[in-house]
């Protein structure tokens, strides 16, 4: 009956995992990519915790550090609704649990087929590189905007900036999945220029950063020519494109984000043991733009603000309990793949985050997926079981 349990857990939320990861940009609306889900995630999540409550409870013995920094997180934000000046405290309450479950999905698939979590981060690469052409023809061709105008990408990825972030992440996927075969490799190659070519037509130089502080890192937690070689592309195009892009990026200055962030820190102090509450509308502003803005532009001042110091000491943690897995395995195919992924995130966190606890959308994958990830790892880890055979 275990085993029937099992096979069935595996297959849906499998199912589930590539809806979230391939929805991004294939689904035509965000109600679908939401309905889905419902019906391919957090239900049969719910349902495996129940199931497989039993096989679950040792993870928790393995790693009462990382998850204890994560319940406290959830209980926190929950708690918080008690103070919230949300409109409707219920909906943020059943957001976080939906941030539970996703998370609580990574637990269980990696305990019962760890293999997946990351042969699902290879299939998303294929998924979202196929995706950029697409973006192309739609926007520059259908659409007719001209080539300087930011590139908008198909599906919940058409925001310019988060969009963009979701490809940088998805380069350095495909870098940990390059095949064997020189034929191959010319195809992930041209997969690769796909996604790197969306990334500088968004024009983001936040995920524009972020990728290439992942790719210069390479050597430092990967070595091998393969790496040297990346980080050197890197430079030079890094050069290039400075030189020939230094006036547009000029031209746009630092966005406010220097203002943003000392009014933001100066909203935490206001506010600074409870915060305002998860789901507190706000609005940050600055000398130069009296208008202001919506969010703080980066997650750590905005889990400040929304749930005070605790809050931000517990997900500055949680995160630094991310990085700590990743570290102990970056000798291993998937602990690069969590560290690749957690460095694009992280500077992904430090620009242009706005919110934490909003429904899944493209933001998730710079929040909520590195640390799924990472949990996923540390249940191999806290099992003591051997690394997971790199899946061309």
């Amino acid at each position: 009956m275990v085993g029937v349990r099992s096979t069935w857990a595996v297959g849906v939320l499998f199912a589930g995992y590539l809806w979230f990861l391939f929805g991004i940009v294939w689904l035509p609306s965000n109600k679908l990519y939401q309905q889905g889900l419902v019906l391919l995630l957090w239900l049969p999540a719910l349902v495996a915790l129940f199931a497989l409550y039993k096989r679950l409870q040792p993870i928790w013995s393995a790693n009462k550090v990382f998850l204890g920094l994560l319940l406290a997180l959830l209980a926190w934000a929950a708690l918080s609704t008690l103070w919230t000046v949300a409109e409707a405290p219920p909906k943020e309450l059943k957001r976080v649990v939906y941030v539970a479950l996703f998370l609580a999905f990574f637990l269980i698939l990696a305990e019962l087929r760890p293999a997946f979590v990351w042969k699902g981060l290879g299939l998303a690469f294929v998924a979202l590189a196929l995706s950029c052409p697409v973006s192309f023809y739609l926007f520059y061709v259908q659409g007719m905007n001209p080539l300087e105008a930011r590139l908008d990408g198909i599906g919940q990825a058409g925001h310019p900036i988060l969009g963009a972030y979701v490809m940088a992440l998805a380069v350095m996927w495909g870098l940990q999945f390059i095949p064997r075969q020189p034929w191959q490799r010319l195809v992930w190659a041209g997969l690769i220029s796909l996604l790197i070519a969306f990334v500088v037509l968004g024009q983001s130089r936040g995920a524009m950063l972020a990728l290439a502080l992942a790719l210069l890192s390479m050597p430092l937690w990967n070595g091998g020519r393969i790496a040297w070689l990346v980080a050197l592309i890197t430079c030079a195009l890094a050069v290039v494109g400075a030189v020939l892009f230094m006036p547009f990026i000029l031209q746009r200055g630092f966005s406010y984000r220097p203002e943003i962030f000392a009014s933001s820190v100066q909203m935490i102090m206001d506010n600074p043991w409870l915060g305002l509450g998860i789901g507190s509308e706000y609005r940050v502003y600055t000398a130069n733009f009296p208008d202001g803005f919506d969010h703080s532009h980066n997650a750590f001042t905005h889990a400040a603000i929304e749930l005070g110091i605790p809050g931000l000491l517990l997900w500055s943690g949680l995160w630094l309990a991310a990085f700590r897995v990743a570290w102990l395995e970056r000798f291993s195919w998937e602990g690069r793949l969590l560290l690749s992924s957690l460095l694009v995130s992280f500077v992904a966190l430090q620009f242009d985050a706005a919110s934490l606890w909003d429904s899944p959308r493209a933001e998730w994958f710079v929040t909520w997926l590195p640390i799924g990830l990472a949990m996923a790892l540390a249940v191999r880890r806290g099992g003591a079981g051997p690394g997971i055979q790199r899946l061309d």
